[in-house]
């Protein structure tokens, strides 16, 4: 089905519409759960994701404690984010998805500087 956006696709223009300019506040935890969640759901299966498949889901995880660990929410950003970083370098990534990657990447720094 040529022309249709892949989960993984949809999942990163969710996220960085989520995000707007990567301000935290814009963001419940709820929001952000649920984007976690979808993410674990798109990524499930792809070879080398475990990494950051455990990471999301021990994000996730701590976004729905009445009180999370800032710190440890801002390590797990930087984290992906630096995962991020080196998935978008692969030669196999397209362009239009290199640039959003990128914006991810930022997207989640801004945020963890945030915490």
């Amino acid at each position: 089905m040529e022309g249709q956006a892949t989960l993984e696709q949809r999942m990163l223009n969710d996220t960085l519409g989520a995000f707007g300019k990567g301000n935290v506040t814009t963001l419940t935890a709820e929001r952000g759960t649920l984007l976690l969640e979808g993410w674990l759901n798109a990524l499930r299966g792809d070879v080398g994701a475990e990494r950051i498949l455990a990471e999301i889901a021990t994000l996730r995880d701590l976004l729905k404690e009445p009180k999370p660990d800032g710190d440890q929410i801002r390590h797990l950003l930087l984290s992906m984010a630096s995962h991020t970083a080196a998935l978008s370098h692969e030669p196999t990534i397209e362009p239009a998805v290199e640039s959003q990657l990128k914006q991810l990447v930022t997207v989640l720094r801004n945020v963890s500087s945030q915490l």
